[in-house]
């Protein structure tokens, strides 16, 4: 599934690119992309710039896994804030805040379990433009998680691309 997903991300990016290479500003447009690590659950993000340095982000993320004895469902969605600084530079560091809500249900052998979780997370990251309208970022977050309650930390590879 995970191969799919980033053949499909491939082909978009192929017969997208050509025809946005020419974007006047970085981050410019409707970024359409997806994590790249860690690659638990494939995920795939969008994001526009709200004004010229605010940006929200809308995920939604989908793991299926099915073998002889587990079967295990994952599906997540989130939405997130960030503040960018140095918006006219190719390097971009950001701080914002994500919220998520995601239910995972596991079936092993005769037992079948649930779990729904809400997130908080801050994060603190860049995002690095290689073209006007194709990045990279990068973030650690601190989270905290109710459901089964959690706190932890995190970190996460993205790729984006602007149309």
């Amino acid at each position: 599934m995970k191969y799919r997903i980033l053949a499909l991300i491939v082909l978009i990016g192929v017969v997208v690119l050509p025809s946005t290479l020419f974007a006047q500003g970085y981050g410019e447009g409707l970024g359409i992309g997806g994590v790249l690590l860690p690659d638990r659950t494939p995920t795939v993000l969008v994001t526009s710039r709200l004004g010229e340095s605010l940006a929200l982000e809308l995920g939604v993320a989908l793991n299926v896994v099915d073998t002889d004895r587990r079967d295990e469902t994952t599906f997540g969605i989130g939405f997130g804030l960030r503040r960018h600084w140095n918006v006219d530079q190719k390097l971009q560091p950001y701080i914002g805040g994500r919220a998520t809500l995601s239910h995972q249900s596991i079936k092993f052998g005769d037992t079948d379990t649930s779990d729904a979780r809400f997130g908080l997370i801050g994060v603190l990251g860049g995002e690095y433009f290689v073209m006007r309208n194709l990045s990279i970022t990068g973030e650690i977050g601190f989270g905290m998680y109710f459901g089964s309650f959690e706190i932890g930390t995190g970190t996460r590879l993205a790729a984006f691309l602007y149309l």
